[in-house]
This record gives C-alpha cells, sequence and structure tokens, in this order.
C-alpha cells in the first residue's frame, strides 16, 4: 500500500476559516516531521486526564518502530503553529486507534474528515475509539470519522487469592501452542464467533488472519498460553491469555465455545483452567474486558469472583474488506 511522503508533508483538501475568521487560513496536513513532538504535545494536552495514560503507552509501543507509526499522525497548521492534531494510530491485523482532538477546536472536524481519508487509503477494516463511559462526544465529531457506538464493555479483574490452588477437574482438554496452527485455530475462532454475543457487529469484519495478529500483539505473547479446548475428542473452543510482566498481570484475551459446546457450563471451566493458569505464572490478578450486552458470559465471569474496575464505551468504524 502507498504510504505518507516522509521527505514532506501532503497536505490534505482542507482549508478552511480559523476561529471564524478569513484572515488566517489553516491547512490540514499529515504532520511533518518537525512538528511531530509539538504535535503529539498538544493531542496529549486536549485528551482527559484518564485517555492520557493511554497515549503515554500507546507512544511507548513505537519506540522500536520507524517513522511509519506516525503515518496517521494529523494537523492543523494555522502559520507553522499547531492548531490540532488527531492521530490514527496504526495496529496489527487492519486495524487503527484513533485519538481525537480537542472537541471545541474549530479544527476538529476536519482533522477528522482528514483521518477517514487516511484510515481508507490504508484500508483499514477496523478502527476504534475507546471513550470514558461518561464522556459525552459531540456527534458531529463521530459523523465526522464516521464512528458508531459498537459496545459498552466491563474490564473486570480477579485476584490471584481466588485461583485455584491446582489444576481443575474438567470435562475438557487444553492443547497448548495453539497458535503454531494458524489455520486451525484461525477457522476454530471463526466458529465460536458465530452467535457470540460479545461484539456481534464486528463478526465476518476481519479475516481469522487479521484476528490472530491483532490477538497476538496482546500484552508478551507466548505460545504456551493459547490453548485449543477439547471435548469429546473434538475441538470445542479456544483460550488465549498474555502476561503484562508490568503490572503483573495475566489478560484473558479470548475465551470462546463452539456453538455446540455452550449451554453445558464448560465456559465455567475454561475459566477456571485460565484462571489457575495465571497462578502458575505468578501473575497478581487475572484481568479482562467483555461487551457488557453479553450477560451469560458477565454472569459467568462474576460468578467466579471476577469484579468490575471500569467501564468504557467503544466507538467503531468498519469498513469491508476490498
Amino acid at each position: 500500500m502507498d504510504s505518507f511522503g516522509s521527505e514532506t508533508a501532503q497536505t490534505i483538501e482542507h482549508v478552511f476559516a480559523y476561529h471564524g475568521t478569513m484572515s488566517e487560513n489553516v491547512s490540514i496536513q499529515r504532520c511533518p516531521p518537525e512538528h511531530r513532538p509539538t504535535a503529539l504535545r498538544e493531542l496529549h494536552a486536549e485528551l482527559p486526564p484518564e485517555q492520557q495514560l493511554g497515549l503515554v503507552q500507546a507512544l511507548k509501543s513505537t519506540r522500536d518502530q520507524d517513522d511509519s507509526a506516525f503515518d496517521g499522525l494529523i494537523v492543523a497548521l494555522a502559520d507553522e503553529s499547531i492548531a490540532g492534531a488527531t492521530w490514527c494510530q496504526l495496529a496489527p491485523g487492519s486495524t487503527a486507534v484513533i485519538w481525537l482532538p480537542n472537541f471545541t477546536s474549530p479544527a476538529a472536524v476536519p482533522l477528522l474528515e482528514a483521518a477517514v481519508d487516511f484510515l481508507d487509503e490504508r484500508r483499514i477494516v477496523l478502527a476504534q475509539l475507546l471513550a470514558n463511559a461518561d464522556d459525552s462526544i459531540p456527534a458531529e465529531l463521530l459523523a465526522a470519522a464516521d464512528l458508531r457506538k459498537l459496545a459498552r464493555l466491563a474490564y473486570l479483574s480477579v485476584e490471584n487469592t481466588m485461583f485455584p490452588a491446582t489444576e481443575p477437574k474438567s470435562r475438557l482438554q487444553f492443547e497448548s501452542h495453539a497458535s503454531e496452527d494458524a489455520r486451525r485455530l484461525g477457522d476454530l475462532l471463526l466458529l465460536t464467533y458465530q452467535g457470540s454475543l460479545d461484539c456481534p457487529q464486528l463478526n465476518g469484519v476481519r479475516t481469522s488472519a487479521d484476528i490472530l495478529d491483532g490477538y497476538r500483539q496482546q500484552g508478551a505473547f507466548s505460545a504456551d498460553r493459547w490453548f485449543f479446548v477439547r471435548h469429546d475428542g473434538q475441538d470445542a473452543g479456544a483460550l488465549i491469555l498474555a502476561a503484562h510482566p508490568e503490572t503483573a498481570n495475566c489478560e484473558l484475551v479470548y475465551m470462546g465455545l463452539v456453538p455446540a459446546a455452550r449451554g453445558q457450563r464448560l465456559g465455567r471451566e475454561v475459566l477456571e483452567f485460565a484462571m489457575w493458569k495465571a497462578g502458575t505464572d505468578h501473575a497478581e490478578r487475572l484481568v479482562l474486558a467483555v461487551d457488557e450486552a453479553n450477560k451469560p458470559a458477565l454472569d459467568t465471569y462474576l460468578q467466579a469472583g471476577f469484579q468490575p474496575w471500569d467501564h468504557r464505551t467503544v466507538f467503531a468504524r468498519l469498513r469491508q474488506r476490498d
């Protein structure tokens, strides 16, 4: 795919009157390298405090990447001064995260319209925005970025005092290193999505390869934390865990069962195994996020001792793959 020129920033066709006057024209551009530090400071300052930490963590993840990580950093320039910024942070699996500009800036709508152009150019099939549950994002900004509400997520955790001390007895078998058989795992994941109540709008948007690429980037990847879940000699589901050493957390990235395996309380057995496995990795807690509309899954987690610690609203822009 084409990339933005690294030598010079390309100006997107948006020029408008800043602060309602015609005396000072502002151009929307892919951020020139010399303006990047200022643009990122501006973007950080415009975010709510809870999201500022998320942006800092996102920037840390770019340390080992080249300048292409900032291809999606788009700015409003007024006489060589930054008047606003937004960032489409590219992620594996044809996805991106959108960091919004200041809601009150006259540059906000043109910046987000330019972000949509960028996402289309890169053929991004899923662009997401995570917002605090009590944030009120102006409708015109959501429309400019073509974002629609996808789900309200509950973030849950359970402390290691609740972990099983020994491997739980189960009707299931857990086969590790599932990541090493991408075709089998990819096909299985697509089966587990059928009839799922967890963000069902995403079904069919990404390929299995995209999905696996995205999961692989969660936390510290280790093949022995990726499992085929087997029942009666058949693949019945999948379990993916990831370590976060910096916080001593283990993340339940994904667990799901195929339709034929549901309704037998097997999900609780998968969860108990995940909790035990987190304990063997010396995690202090197991954390996860779940669509609040998925009441069966939410009830399973709460009954196992998980407690909510945060809520977020997910907005998404979905684009069918060419």
